[in-house]
């Protein structure tokens, strides 16, 4: 049986995540497991289960880890640093007997039956007093993963994940990819990565789709870029240091208008797109002049100024030199 009728996932969502996959826009890398969280973190000496897989996500890590103790009594969980992620916790078996603290409020737990899934905004302060048996896995999704995903689907863009655990649901589709991906964790050396990779995206989807709210991060005139946004934006500039890419088509590609775009870029990088991109142009001038005998004339032209003068006079500024004197001196 596939993961597709195993998990209940539509077609058209997992035939989204293969393409997803297949454009590479993610590295992919398994990680040895450092830690576990259920409500709150656990070590592994005090669970029967330990198990995590983690997907490489831009600079950020989507965690996969099933977590699981058979007897009672298992106590206070382990502090645990603040982190901009979710974790979405599918209980496998029925879950019981636990009071919860987040940020200092206590709430005691209603039993939660297997199925269910709630999420937690790992932002706040969470540990818990667990008394009861549990079976659960987790999946731990950075705000990047969610970008991505949303990005490549053209869906509206998913500021937060929300199904807290005083309105936990059943959620038979997480259930069922959760169990798909528990042989993955037991036998890692094993893992097909190709299999993982659209696995995650297509719980991200999943999950976003059906808990996913918009509009609290929307940017305004004060907000800068999110990180997906200016990735974007660095990208379209530097495939271009000629800089014929306008604003029009950097706005259109973060879903901004022109307006909006010029004063978020210049909030998050600290100036506007042309002065970032004369700075790339002035770097990779400088790549050349060190590594290769050209001519000023054609780095010039390599780099997007419209002539040597041009390239000589933005460069002096910023360098305080002439191309030619910082050549000679760094060839001593």
């Amino acid at each position: 049986m596939s993961i597709i009728e195993q998990s209940g996932v539509d077609g058209a969502l997992w035939t989204s995540a293969l393409a997803m996959a297949a454009r590479g826009r993610s590295g992919f890398t398994l990680l040895e497991a450092r830690e576990s969280v259920l409500i709150a973190q656990s070590l592994s000496c005090r669970v029967d289960v330990h198990k995590t897989l983690a997907v490489r996500t831009g600079d950020d890590e989507f965690v996969v880890a099933h977590i699981s103790r058979a007897a009672e009594g298992h106590g206070m969980t382990e502090p645990q640093p603040k982190r901009a992620v979710y974790t979405a916790c599918v209980h496998l078996s029925e879950f019981s007997g636990y009071d919860v603290w987040c940020d200092e409020r206590v709430s005691t737990g209603c039993g939660l039956p297997a199925g269910s899934i709630h999420i937690n905004d790992m932002r706040h302060s969470w540990y818990a007093d667990i008394q009861g048996r549990f079976d659960v896995v987790n999946f731990c999704i950075p705000q990047s993963a969610l970008d991505e995903v949303i990005e490549d689907q053209s869906s509206t863009r998913i500021d937060e994940l929300r199904c807290p655990m005083s309105e936990a649901r059943i959620d038979t589709i997480a259930m069922n990819l959760a169990r798909a991906l528990i042989p993955a964790l037991m036998r890692p050396n094993e893992v097909n990565r190709l299999f993982v990779d659209h696995a995650w995206r297509a719980v991200t989807a999943h999950l976003a789709r059906t808990y996913g709210y918009g509009g609290r991060r929307v940017l305004s005139g004060q907000s800068g870029l999110a990180p997906w946004q200016e990735r974007r934006a660095k990208e379209m500039l530097l495939a271009d240091l000629s800089g014929s890419v306008s604003i029009a088509d950097l706005s259109s590609a973060c879903r901004l208008s022109c307006s909006h775009f010029s004063q978020a870029f210049r909030q998050t990088v600290g100036c506007p797109p042309h002065q970032w991109l004369l700075t790339q142009r002035v770097e990779r001038s400088k790549q050349l002049l060190l590594n290769t005998d050209q001519p000023l004339s054609e780095i010039a032209l390599v780099t997007g100024f419209a002539d040597q003068s041009h390239f000589t006079r933005v460069f002096s500024q910023r360098v305080r030199v002439s191309p030619g004197v910082w050549r000679r001196e760094q060839a001593r």
